[in-house]
């Protein structure tokens, strides 16, 4: 029922994606409730923000960046992305706690990481960010824990 409500907001593209990182996922499998289904969202969030964290940390390492500049920025996103998994580690303690609004704000505040990561690149500093795409499916997959919670929790109604 609630993945229906889902599909009936979201566009099609975001459903699909959303049905495939979840299923992805060996621990949706046991899934029974919607709060288990939150959680595994979380998990799947923390996982992409790590390899995406892993990512530009190898672009550092091997020196792979552009600019200074672009490399000042990268290392802000290392920032930002372990700032991110902080965050979304005290979600999963939410969701035990049963606190559904603040992991509602929690998981609004990481999902703006990659957003944050890619604005650094694409002001007038003529920068091109080197993990677009994924920042891109970062911010996705963030979107899909805080969608399972809003309409399960937060504003069921819809």
């Amino acid at each position: 029922m609630f993945l229906r409500k889902l599909q009936k907001i979201q566009n099609p593209h975001y459903y699909k994606f959303c049905i495939a990182s979840i299923s992805e996922n060996p621990e949706s499998q046991q899934v029974k409730t919607i709060d288990e289904l939150i959680g595994v969202g979380v998990k799947n969030a923390i996982s992409n923000m790590t390899n995406v964290k892993g990512i530009v940390e190898r672009i550092l390492k091997e020196r792979k960046y552009t600019s200074k500049l672009s490399e000042k920025m990268l290392r802000v996103c290392v920032k930002l992305y372990s700032e991110g998994t902080n965050l979304l580690i005290k979600c999963l303690g939410y969701i035990k706690l049963r606190d559904f609004d603040k992991l509602h704000n929690t998981i609004r505040h990481a999902r703006v990481v990659p957003r944050e990561c890619e604005m650094g690149f694409n002001d007038d500093n003529k920068q091109k960010s080197p993990v677009t795409k994924e920042n891109d499916v970062l911010f996705d997959t963030v979107e899909i824990a805080q969608a399972f919670n809003y309409y399960a929790h937060v504003n069921p109604e819809i």
